[in-house]
């Protein structure tokens, strides 16, 4: 997966910061987060090998991002892992154990400069919002053109 630019020089993007994840990236792509810790190979996206967003489950029974799924089937009709036919409306979201073990990922804050934090991936917009870390002007603009989904995984 390609990583965002740096939260340090949010204007080398052409994106606002997300509230949600705190990295400049355009709607239609994945939340990225910096984990504190080596993620379980198991809550690996095979697609973008990050930790696991809003986890889809295919038929087969391999797991993967909605978006990098969706994004995946565009282009192809199987399985990236066993190379079984996928079609996406056969795919059904993960347990909610799966999602309450990825929401308990730990991040770090991405804004290094003024936060040391250590949270829950969960955690993390709400600590945007009561810490004050994401600065106002960037979440202003989020917000104007923001479609609303800021669902964390």
């Amino acid at each position: 997966m390609i990583q965002p630019d740096s939260v340090d020089d949010p204007d080398s993007s052409p994106y606002p910061l997300c509230v949600v994840c705190g990295q400049a990236h355009s709607p239609e792509e994945n939340h990225f987060y910096t984990y504190s810790e080596d993620v379980d190979d198991d809550l690996i996206c095979h697609i973008c090998l990050q930790a696991l967003l809003d986890p889809l489950d295919t038929p087969c029974g391999h797991t993967y991002c909605t978006v990098c799924l969706t994004n995946f089937l565009v282009e192809k009709d199987f399985c990236p892992v066993d190379r079984k036919p996928v079609v996406l409306q056969h795919c059904k979201k993960s347990s909610i154990l799966v999602n309450k073990l990825l929401n308990k990922l730990l991040v770090t804050c991405p804004f290094t400069e003024h936060c040391s934090e250590v949270l829950q991936r969960c955690d993390l917009q709400h600590h945007f919002q009561t810490r004050s870390v994401l600065p106002f002007a960037s979440l202003q603009t989020h917000l104007k053109g923001c479609s609303g989904d800021s669902s964390v995984s």
